[in-house]
């Protein structure tokens, strides 16, 4: 006994949703970047280095991120532009462990709280043993406009 196939209208839903994005490009997002072949490293030896030279022998070594919390205390995403600069940052390293030991603010980054998350984020690095003793470290505190998709349901 031959089946005859349903005709497809019946197994589609009596209503459908509809959804269409937007997009706009005027949301400021933040971000902390480490610009690449800036700063020094001082090898176990004392002999100061480029700091792309260390990089290779990092074993942990997050990004700073951008700390959130003041975007609940500006309210808007317009307020995040203030909170900028440039700061640099000193990373003792204990040649035994190859994790920082100490982390010196040279340059603030222009807010203690973008200094306590760079600090916070490069304290928990770590590198091979016996090779680095100190690292200078500078970061950009940014915004930039990127484009947002918004999704509305109809």
């Amino acid at each position: 006994m031959n089946t005859i196939p349903r005709p497809l209208a019946l197994l589609i839903p009596a209503a459908l949703t509809l959804i269409t994005f937007t997009a706009r490009a005027t949301d400021l997002i933040p971000y902390i970047a480490m610009p690449a072949g800036s700063g020094y490293a001082m090898d176990a030896k004392g002999n100061r280095c480029p700091n792309p030279l260390c990089v290779h022998d990092a074993v942990f070594a997050p990004r700073p991120q951008y700390p959130y919390q003041l975007r609940s205390s500006i309210g808007d995403t317009a307020g995040w532009t203030r909170y900028k600069g440039d700061g640099l940052y000193r990373l003792d390293i204990d040649l035994n462990t190859g994790r920082v030991s100490q982390v010196t603010i040279i340059k603030s980054a222009g807010s203690n709280v973008l200094d306590a998350a760079s600090t916070s984020t490069f304290k928990l690095w770590v590198f091979k043993p016996h090779k680095w003793k100190e690292i200078t470290i500078p970061i950009t505190v940014r915004t930039k406009a990127v484009g947002v998709i918004n999704r509305a349901r109809g």
